[in-house]
């Protein structure tokens, strides 16, 4: 299926800086869409009016212990400025993938993120999206922002296109995030860390004059 993404916010409501106050979000602020078949739900874990509750939405990763450093929503001044949970930003409830990562932009009469996605129709039957004041969770590194989701878009399989329109939704929840990075990069930084010393010791060795034995 083709979606059609038509997320709309009033423009009037953003200032000279791209902010809007009234939805704690700004140009930039990032949009998840996410998909979930709601056959495969369970009622009791799963249900439309428990969406904008973190615990339903991300996987927690810890606990916060310092008052908030970033601010990443400039028109903000009421973050979480006490330790609390830590959720990872880039995580979904079991049954539930992130389909789509954009960002709020200036379209000229509003704001918004206007595109086109392929969703797996025989996947998914139901799609919402999450919203954050955030522009970007930078790996390894504990932010307070705004988040909120949008009401779910049920999914007809007859169609071939569809369009999931929506506005005015509102990143009203205050919390801490963080992405932790995967294996694969871990890794790779791992092994950067090994090249850089190994560098740093031919190099040492060079200005000594003297030969480097590397071993296998």
């Amino acid at each position: 299926m083709l979606l059609t993404l038509d997320l709309r916010w009033n423009a009037s409501e953003f200032d000279a800086h791209g902010v809007a106050s009234k939805y704690n979000l700004q140009e930039g602020s990032i949009i998840q869409v996410i998909g979930y078949n709601s056959s495969e739900m369970d009622p009791d874990k799963w249900r439309p009016d428990l969406v904008n509750n973190p615990n339903m939405n991300f996987d927690s990763y810890g606990q916060n212990s310092t008052a908030a450093s970033a601010q990443p929503y400039p028109g903000g001044t009421d973050y979480p400025d006490t330790p609390g949970t830590v959720y990872l930003a880039d995580t979904t409830p079991a049954g539930h993938d992130i389909l789509y990562t954009g960002s709020i932009q200036d379209l000229g009469s509003f704001y918004g993120l206007y595109t086109q996605i392929t969703v797996d129709d025989w996947v998914y039957d139901s799609v919402y999206i999450r919203v954050f004041g955030a522009k970007e969770f930078k790996q390894g590194e504990t932010i307070a922002s705004y988040w909120g989701a949008s009401d779910i878009h049920t999914l007809n399989p007859t169609y071939q296109t569809d369009t999931f329109a929506t506005n005015n939704v509102i990143a009203g929840n205050k919390n801490y995030f963080e992405v932790i990075p995967e294996p694969a990069t871990v890794g790779l930084l791992g092994l950067g860390g090994v090249a850089l010393a190994a560098w740093r010791r031919r190099r040492a060795a060079k200005a000594d004059g003297g030969l480097v034995c590397e071993e296998d």
